[in-house]
């Protein structure tokens, strides 16, 4: 097999790390939570574990050698397998391809752009990791008075990232193969991708994955890969790793490079020179996701729109991937709920304004929604209202009764007083179907068009951000201040969060706890009770009004 040219391949790279750095750029939310994950994440890692590793790096010595070299082995052992995986899920959605791939296949050998592929991943993750790993390597050789700390510990690091990444990477492109190859996976790949994600949060909040790795550490251990274990501590007085490790670890990576390209190359070929199925559009029956059982209650227009919103879902339920984001936020009041085997209050309400919002902002865009059927809806016998009481039942028919229900046993299991129950699970129910229709409103006052790329090879159409921030805020605007009424420590816990802010910021703002209350109040009824009929009205206006460019 000839090997990638690294002139042409780093030529690739340079392009496909641009690439994602401007998608990023151009995408406000994305650049933000990336800013917000390299604010916490990588600069507290970077600051603390470098000033315990200056403060304490000379005590390395106290720890058993036995213990400490296990540890050693079975923590770069399993961070090897993580990061495997992580590649290989990237390569699956989105690093799998190269843009323009019909272009490049024809004027670039494959081998350049598998090496262009790998060496963009390589610095997407070097970009990210270097910083803290070479801070904390300097810290520590510095604590120990040796600069072999630093140089044993970047060669097995760099042994691990190379392996790891071209192992995951080639995982990934089988992945590929299997969904391309196989009509069955090719035609359920968003089920399958909704299941692994669900089983990737099972784990994370049952506490299983941290079972999983400490098993994967002490699996691996051993391993090659654990060999390069004895290699990061080689250069750390007093320890004396042992020299056949050593070997193996460095001959580990010496054999493992060249068979994962040449691997890397041949896989990439077969996926992106096979044939792939052809999965048919499905047939829907006439009782297939249809609104038939509304019949008598719902005029027949509105069922039609109804099941049109079911069955784009059902096609491509990537559309609301957006609906998901959030739900990180609760990763830690859920976790805790599992292992404890308790709810908070907190948990409870948290599901319950999460299940509300997540119910309105899957209607957040009925226009854009349409895609290429809009001129043909807009020009059809079905009328503003019906369009949206159409997108309105579409959601709740089927969210609402997830909200209210995981609302009411979140409640029972939380410490809530029965009225207080009562009250959530009502608010929940009021709030969801409020803030649709206000949800509908607000997407038709700023309608998206134009898709955006959640895969390499997907693009869907999502709500613009404007719609997406005016409704978030509208809604924690009402829930808030319906919270204001119904708690009677929020007000004056938010006059004491305001008092001590503004003492921070130098000038003093107290706020009274009655005004507050009945300030709340004012604003959940402007927002609960006036605000949906005004987004009903004007949603129906945007729809008989909306003229196509």
């Amino acid at each position: 097999m000839s090997w990638p040219r690294f002139e042409k391949s780093a030529s690739i790279a340079r392009v496909e790390y641009r690439r994602s750095i401007r998608a990023m750029v151009k995408n406000p939310v994305q650049l933000l939570a990336f800013g917000f994950f390299l604010l916490v994440f990588v600069g507290g890692f970077t600051v603390g574990g470098s000033y315990v590793a200056y403060k304490f790096g000379d005590q390395i010595g106290r720890i058993p050698e036995v213990l400490l070299l296990d540890v050693v082995r079975g923590g770069l052992a399993s961070w090897w397998a993580i990061l495997t995986a992580i590649v290989a899920a990237r390569a699956v959605g989105q690093t799998g391809r190269i843009d323009h791939e019909a272009g490049m296949l024809t004027t670039v050998p494959a081998r350049d752009v598998v090496g262009g592929l790998v060496l963009a991943e390589f610095a997407r993750i070097a970009s990210v990791a270097a910083l803290p790993l070479v801070s904390i390597s300097v810290a520590l050789s510095v604590a120990l008075g040796t600069p072999t700390v630093f140089a044993t510990i970047v060669l097995a690091l760099l042994g691990v990232f190379t392996t790891a990444v071209l192992a995951g990477h080639i995982v990934g492109l089988l992945l590929k193969v299997a969904f391309a190859r196989s009509e069955l996976l090719a035609q359920y790949k968003s089920v399958i991708a909704v299941l692994g994600f669900t089983i990737y949060m099972g784990t994370i909040l049952s506490n299983t994955f941290g079972r999983v790795v400490a098993s994967i550490s002490t699996l691996l251990q051993d391993a090659p890969m654990g060999w390069l274990g004895d290699v990061f501590v080689l250069g750390i007085p007093g320890l004396t790793p042992s020299l056949v490790r050593v070997g193996g670890g460095v001959a580990f990576v010496a054999v493992t490079i060249p068979v994962l390209v040449s691997l890397d190359v041949r896989t990439a070929t077969w996926l992106w020179y096979g044939d792939q199925v052809q999965v048919e559009n499905r047939k829907y029956e006439a009782s297939t996701s249809n609104a038939d059982f509304l019949a008598g209650a719902v005029s027949r227009p509105t069922r039609t729109v109804i099941t049109n919103v079911w069955r784009r879902t059902k096609r491509a339920p990537l559309r609301l991937l957006y609906v998901v984001y959030p739900i990180f936020f609760m990763t830690v009041p859920l976790q805790e709920a599992v292992q404890t085997g308790t709810v908070s209050t907190y948990l409870a309400v948290s599901i319950a304004l999460y299940g509300a919002w997540g119910v309105g902002a899957s209607a957040l865009n009925p226009l854009g929604d349409e895609g290429a059927m809009l001129p043909v809806t807009l020009t059809s016998t079905i009328r503003g209202g019906q369009f949206v009481r159409g997108n309105v039942l579409a959601v709740t028919l089927v969210g609402l009764p997830f909200v209210v229900g995981s609302t009411a046993i979140a409640s029972a299991l939380s410490p809530l007083a029965l009225e207080r129950l009562v009250g959530l699970t009502v608010g929940s129910a009021l709030l969801g179907v409020a803030g649709t229709v206000v949800a509908v409103g607000i997407g038709t006052a700023f309608p998206r068009f134009s898709s955006v790329r959640v895969t390499r090879s997907r693009r869907v159409v999502v709500p613009s951000k404007s719609a997406f921030a005016v409704y978030t805020l509208t809604l924690l605007l009402g829930a808030g201040g319906a919270t204001m009424v119904a708690s009677s420590g929020a007000a004056p816990a938010t006059a004491g969060i305001v008092a001590f802010v503004t003492d921070v910021l130098g000038f003093r703002i107290a706020l009274d706890p009655a005004t507050l209350r009945i300030g709340g109040g004012a604003v959940a009824v402007l927002l609960g009770v006036v605000a949906p009929p005004l987004a009903y009205r004007y949603a129906v206006r945007g729809f008989h009004g909306y003229v196509l460019d």
